[in-house]
């Protein structure tokens, strides 16, 4: 049996456990926790139905536990730990450097979750197979001084006697709490300056009869307004923070809830799990100005193409006959579509009516912009959010499908904003990016190698990775090779130009050459 079968037989004691593991018993405390750190992993549930990740996780680990981590080698992981054949080559078999991937994202995410307060977390750097063992440091406070151990003053001060010094102190206190006071009442006058916004968005939503929270102050996306269909009961908070409103503007037609449905293309599976459908109206309140607003989809019935097609009409002006399925390629697959110079009408509503038996929605999103091609888009290639040194918001990923996801929070690039190479999606993928029909975008494409190449700690180097990159049809990279692009450990290449289909779409596609391809970021913006 292996060493971890020995461990969970009931026969085998922890110490047995380790006398048998290192070659120089007995186990020191530290050990001792990593070890405990190790069994919490495995017994989590998080390796439960990826037996290739928890023999990787239990290989690379027993060799860390005897001391044995030179002998850690992509040949002697495939074979020993992965059972692949002794004529293993990793340069056509890139199981050893996929499950590496996979296994450094599970950890991650345990880590920011389930064992988010560990005091040991386990770590797989990127480019290499030797596990970390790293010890959060504490952030407790040290205990305060017993008052009896604080020197006293032998000297008092200079024209004042000794037994006014304890006032002088508690004036400096007062004065302080009173600085402190004016700092906190001239935010609050700012704030109540930049509330007018808000006290409009809550006078329309009381003309219409409905309500919204408070709305916060700062970027398009801060002001957005999102609301959530279907039989929801109370807001959702996504993956990015974001709150989504319950369906509250709404008449007519019905709800639905198809919980056990997968969908692709988001990290946000409930917005997409219910919804409302049949022939309704929505009536959302909303500031004077100019908005853009995305409708966000997924057809969880299971229908076939053309079973549902959705009519929809936005200020009482015919829109758009969508059929989502056909659109996305398949059932439970996220679509967007973006209408930009959005106004509200008289009753300070936008007015949203599905017409078709077969319409539905998800959720909808209505944000302040005054662009005809709507709002830029910029996007990460994992769960994440992430603010630049410019002030911009890059969101978490969506409107993928297809490929893997990466982390690597280690070797970025040694550029500005550099956390944007963190997250990586490779494999065989493509997004669907929604825009404005009829409008032009400019594209950019995040690249870093992290990977290939000595710098990486990783085989090959220029040529190991070749791929291309098409935008609605149309070739935007060939034979592209980062490692031989990059620049500061970086590659930034910009498109302009770039037109939608005639369906609102941005459909961006990589396709392989020598290994995978791979993006890091995304950022789409209107050129008006």
């Amino acid at each position: 049996m292996s060493i971890f079968d020995r461990y969970n037989d009931p026969r085998c004691n922890l110490e047995e456990h380790y006398h048998m593991v290192l070659a120089n018993p007995p186990i020191n405390a530290a050990q001792e926790e990593e070890w405990q750190e190790l069994q919490a992993v495995l017994q989590s549930g998080l390796l439960d139905k990826a037996s290739n990740l928890r023999k990787f996780l239990e290989f690379v680990a027993e060799q860390h536990f005897a001391g044995n981590t030179e002998q850690i080698k992509e040949y002697s992981i495939a074979v020993q730990a992965l059972h692949r054949q002794e004529q293993f080559d990793p340069q056509s078999d890139t199981i050893v450097r996929v499950s590496a991937h996979t296994l450094r994202k599970k950890l991650e995410q345990y880590y920011a979750t389930t064992g988010a307060d560990h005091p040991i977390q386990i770590r797989l750097p990127a480019g290499k197979y030797v596990l970390q063992f790293e010890r959060k440091r504490s952030t407790s406070m040290p205990p305060a001084a017993p008052r009896e151990t604080l020197p006293a003053l032998e000297e008092p001060l200079e024209g004042i006697p000794p037994t006014s010094l304890p006032r002088r102190i508690i004036w400096g206190c007062l004065a302080l709490v009173g600085a402190a006071a004016l700092l906190l009442l001239g935010s609050n006058l700012l704030r109540h300056k930049q509330s007018g916004t808000q006290e409009s968005l809550v006078s329309a939503a009381k003309a219409a009869g409905n309500s919204v929270p408070a709305e916060p102050v700062g970027t398009a996306q801060d002001r957005a307004i999102r609301v959530r269909f279907g039989v929801t009961s109370h807001p959702y908070v996504d993956v990015a923070g974001q709150t989504w409103l319950t369906d509250q503007y709404c008449k007519g037609g019905s709800t639905f809830s198809h919980p056990n449905r997968e969908i692709q293309g988001t990290d946000d599976p409930a917005l997409f799990q219910e919804g409302r459908e049949g022939k309704f109206q929505c009536r959302i309140p909303v500031p004077p100005g100019s908005y853009q607003l995305q409708l966000l989809f997924a057809d969880t019935a299971g229908d076939k193409e053309a079973a549902r097609q959705v009519d929809l009409s936005i200020n009482n002006a015919a829109t758009a006959a969508l059929d989502i399925v056909d659109e996305a390629g398949g059932d439970d697959v996220v679509v967007g579509k973006v209408y930009a110079g959005i106004h509200p009408m008289d009753d300070g509503t936008i007015h949203l009516d599905f017409t078709s038996d077969g319409s539905f929605v998800n959720a909808a999103e209505i944000a302040p912009s005054n662009s005809d091609g709507g709002l830029p888009l910029r996007m990460l290639a994992g769960p994440a959010m992430f603010h630049d040194d410019q002030g911009n918001t890059w969101l978490p990923e969506r409107f993928f499908q297809g490929g893997r996801r990466a982390f690597h929070s280690d070797n970025l690039p040694k550029a500005a904003n550099s956390k944007l190479f963190e997250w990586e999606r490779y494999g065989h993928f493509r997004y669907l990016i929604p825009v404005v029909v009829g409008k032009e975008y400019k594209v950019r494409l995040y690249f870093s190698e992290g990977w290939f190449g000595k710098n990486n700690g990783g085989p090959g180097g220029v040529g190991s990775r070749v791929f291309d990159v098409y935008c609605n049809g149309v070739t935007l990279l060939k034979d592209f090779d980062i490692a031989r692009d990059q620049k500061d450990g970086m590659v930034l290449v910009t498109f302009d130009h770039i037109k939608s289909t005639s369906h609102g779409m941005l459909e961006l596609s990589f396709a392989p050459d020598t290994n995978y391809p791979l993006i890091n970021a995304i950022q789409v913006e209107p050129e008006d």
